[in-house]
């Protein structure tokens, strides 16, 4: 009998890590397309305002993000739900939002 709920215990805790990598690599995926979606939106506006110099450090970065994943990896619905939630912050935080997030994405 000890052994049994031993051998139960240890296949638990096999489950358990299992599903602890698979949320690990869900969140480095929704921090990759949260950067993805902001360095969008934010060289629209640097090429709106005509910072070109700009625009193309924003454009190289956001492909060096695409150049991890497959051709069309995130769908439609999941690329502009992340634009809508940053469009949303971006009003209520303003220009702050964008110059903080776009550090923590590698923009130097």
């Amino acid at each position: 009998m000890k052994y049994l709920i031993i051998v139960v215990f240890i296949c638990f805790s096999f489950f358990n890590l299992q599903s602890e990598v698979t949320l690990k690599s869900n969140t480095t995926e929704i921090k990759d397309l949260s950067c993805i979606t902001l360095l969008t939106l934010a060289g629209e506006k640097s090429k709106e305002d005509g910072e070109m110099v700009k625009y193309e450090k924003l454009n190289k970065l956001k492909k060096n993000y695409l150049s991890k994943y497959d051709n069309n990896h995130f769908s439609k619905n999941q690329t502009q739900s992340m634009v809508d939630a940053h469009k949303m912050k971006i009003k209520e935080k303003g220009k702050r939002y964008i110059n903080k997030n776009l550090q923590k994405c590698g923009l130097k």
